[in-house]
């Protein structure tokens, strides 16, 4: 038993390690992306879509064939290229037409809800991370959203893997609990508050409850995430990113939050407090 315990103890060591050279990796790439603004941010964002895409179709259709994956991977860009020029209406029309050709392709084989679901889900998120990195205060409400997501997602698997305790909801995700998930709501919510007191804007209620609402969010979509995976049987939506598993995998809490929070920043007119 001691030693089935010990190897359980390294894996997650080394599970542990490698998640953490993931992120020491790309975090940096991400926001520096994020500040160069512009090229660079779209770039980026045309590469996680495309890899999105390929991830959801791969994941929810193991029949899928050529059409099915251009659909996924260069049909949901195309959202992206009409948001990128500023053309919120036709990114969203774009966005629908995609869909809906999706579900087609995939009626023959039944369970077209599958490429609905999953290419609206991410389009929307998409088009959510751009409208929040466009206009004058665009880089501020990116690291914000960042800041939010990561805090809380470091902190849930940090606090959760060392505390433990009773599972947050073991029929879905049997690896968090309640401690990880407080852990994560705490660290969330100081992060986003932290981020708009260096900001300059000091410290206020009303960010730090968005930042909580953000956090709690956040799990949300990780619990999604983890319930569609056991509904289509797989345990990652990819290997992409060492010891995160697929780009789906890593992003999964920030398309949930990313949303959220364009939607109450076009609920406030833009404004935070």
């Amino acid at each position: 038993m001691s030693k089935a315990i010990s190897g359980k103890s390294r894996f997650r060591q080394k599970d542990f390690w490698i998640r953490t050279i993931s992120a020491l990796i790309l975090i940096p790439v991400v926001l520096t992306c994020a500040i160069l603004g512009e090229g660079w941010f779209l770039a980026l964002v045309i590469l996680a879509t495309a890899a999105m895409g390929r991830e959801w179709v791969r994941m929810s259709d193991r029949q899928a064939k050529g059409m099915a994956y251009a659909l996924g991977i260069f049909g949901l860009n195309i959202p992206v290229y009409f948001a990128s020029n500023g053309h919120w209406v036709w990114a969203l029309l774009a966005l629908i037409v995609v869909t809906i050709a999706a579900a087609i392709e995939r009626a023959g084989r039944g369970e077209a809800w599958r490429a609905v679901v999953g290419l609206l889900y991410i389009g929307l998120a998409v088009l959510a991370i751009l409208f929040l990195r466009s206009g004058p205060d665009g880089l501020l409400r990116i690291l914000y959203l960042f800041a939010v997501v990561w805090a809380a997602d470091s902190a849930a698997y940090l606090v959760g893997s060392q505390v433990r305790g009773p599972k947050l909801w073991p029929e879905i995700s049997p690896n968090k609990t309640w401690s990880g998930f407080l852990g994560g709501l705490i660290a969330g919510t100081l992060a986003g508050s932290l981020t708009f007191y260096f900001a300059g804007y000091g410290l206020a209620l009303g960010l730090a409850l968005l930042s909580m609402v953000l956090a709690v969010i956040s799990v949300g979509g990780d619990l999604l995430s983890s319930w569609l995976k056991r509904r289509f049987g797989v345990k990652d939506t990819g290997t992409s990113i060492p010891g995160h598993g697929g780009v789906l995998d890593r992003l999964d809490a920030l398309l949930a939050a990313s949303m959220a929070l364009a939607a109450y920043m076009l609920a406030t007119s833009g404004t935070f407090i």
